[in-house]
């Protein structure tokens, strides 16, 4: 065989090759990324997502594909996917959630949506923890949490590059394989067009039915935590420049400490109180973490990290004063810079009484 006639082989097997590695990812697209990004006109809703999907992605572009149906947005984590923003009438709420969401990330996206046309009227803004603790470059080669390329992420052909030239992973293979005989179909993103996430509508059922927690979490150890300064820093500079944007645009912001799982943030509650401190200097916020009436029960969360619908309930009643959740008195402070040294004494004297009680300090 001459070097010609084997080159043309060997260059039109690579070619084969890499149609069927894209073509196979085209066809899976565990990240939603081809439904999001490179699906022309094609309605977004109603769709079977994948349990992969990258919501950084899909719930940025489904607004700039619908600049005028939303004026309003709840920005968050993956633990917000359960706030039901169709409840709040004092806009046309959309959810933003998406996994690991962190404030350089939420401005990224208010900016785009502000160049593109998005009139804006209201921001409310979840944090937790370790979005003062997680470095937003870490996000850029995860998949299911790489940015929109209108939001600072790669453009529209490396972000093809990126998910679709490349060899698709067993749990990919598999997500697929369920998607198609509609095995576990609890595992899907059912999105309502507010982008409320309906997954855990059957561990609602199972925690009702059983009448127990669903899960056991405990510490065994008090090591508390500090973040990192540069890392804490840049998310606080998001944080000013998120308040700037409100001034500028008069649109109204509001931020939120997130109610975890008491326990997942007793080794991160010293940390915290700095976080708050800080935050209150440069405007008001509602904390719902801590030890409260909410907080402490298990049976208000699927897991340590995720509280339930119910919850996302509370949390919308306290803010807007809308819906019907009963809210318990010790649950949500609106924290100001006048009373943020009383309120951080009283969740001080509730840790130390914790630790003390059980012998963990």
């Amino acid at each position: 065989m001459n070097y010609r006639k084997w080159l043309i082989i060997t260059l039109t097997l690579i070619g084969l090759l890499c149609l069927a590695v894209v073509g196979i990812n085209l066809h899976i697209d565990h990240y939603a990324v081809r439904l999001a990004l490179f699906s022309g006109d094609k309605p977004l809703y109603p769709a079977s997502y994948p349990d992969g999907m990258n919501q950084h992605l899909f719930n940025t572009e489904y607004v700039l594909r619908h600049p005028d149906q939303f004026d309003s947005f709840f920005f968050g984590t993956s633990r917000i996917w359960v706030m039901d923003v169709g409840k709040i009438p004092q806009g046309r709420f959309y959810n933003m959630s998406y996994s690991e969401g962190l404030p350089v990330q939420h401005l990224a996206i208010i900016k785009a949506f502000l160049e593109k046309g998005v009139k804006i009227k209201n921001v409310v803004v979840g944090l937790d923890g370790f979005c003062f603790d997680k470095p937003p470059a870490d996000h850029e080669t995860q998949l299911m949490r790489i940015m929109h390329p209108d939001a600072g992420g790669p453009n529209r052909l490396k972000i093809f590059g990126i998910y679709f030239f490349r060899k698709p992973d067993l749990v990919e293979l598999k997500g697929w394989r369920e998607r198609k005989r509609n095995l576990k179909p609890e595992r899907r993103f059912t999105m309502d067009r507010q982008g409320l996430v309906l997954r855990w509508r059957h561990l609602d059922r199972f925690i009702e039915e059983t009448g127990k927690p669903y899960f056991d979490y405990r510490v065994k150890k008090y090591e508390p935590k500090t973040y990192k300064q540069n890392i804490t820093d840049l998310s606080f500079a998001a944080i000013e420049e998120l308040i700037d944007l409100s001034r500028k645009h008069h649109f109204r912001l509001i931020f939120y400490i997130s109610p975890s799982y008491y326990l997942i943030d007793l080794n991160e509650m010293e940390a915290l109180f700095k976080i708050k401190k800080r935050l209150a200097q440069l405007t008001e916020f509602y904390d719902f973490s801590g030890m409260n009436s909410v907080t402490t029960d298990p049976m208000n969360y699927y897991e340590e990290v995720h509280f339930r619908y119910r919850v996302a309930d509370m949390v919308i009643k306290k803010i807007f004063g809308a819906g019907t959740a009963d809210v318990p008195e010790d649950f949500g402070v609106l924290v100001t810079k006048e009373n943020i040294d009383k309120h951080l004494a009283e969740q001080q004297h509730d840790l130390d009484r914790y630790l003390r009680d059980h012998h963990l300090k």
